[in-house]
């Protein structure tokens, strides 16, 4: 009975961590997400095909090549704060939107930086 009840402990668990591996990849819109970051993140990083205003804002299409890049990770840097950039606080749908922008930028052919 103890050895069910393990079993049955070790699935609800796998599930759950699967399921909020899922919510954490929900797609946003990409076209908000760019819209978004024109408005908002364009003063500093390059968000298209533009070098950065600030040289030491990574461009997003950087960003997106990065190894390793997914949903997931975005999300995280962009709830971490950083010291040289200010403290934005950005609203969960518009945060899916700009990440699925930024994903949308992987692998595609540009000028390099």
């Amino acid at each position: 009975m103890k050895h069910l009840l393990l079993r049955a402990f070790g699935a609800a668990l796998a599930l759950g961590c699967a399921t909020a591996a899922i919510a954490a990849e929900q797609a946003g819109d990409p076209q908000a997400g760019f819209e978004y970051a024109h408005t908002y993140c364009a003063t500093c990083h390059g968000i298209s095909e533009e070098k950065s205003p600030l040289p030491e804002a990574t461009r997003f299409r950087l960003v997106a090549d990065r190894p390793g890049m997914t949903a997931t990770a975005l999300q995280v840097w962009m709830q971490t704060s950083h010291p040289t950039m200010p403290n934005i606080i950005v609203a969960p749908k518009d945060m899916l939107n700009v990440i699925a922008y930024i994903i949308s930028l992987k692998g595609r052919e540009a000028d390099k930086p």
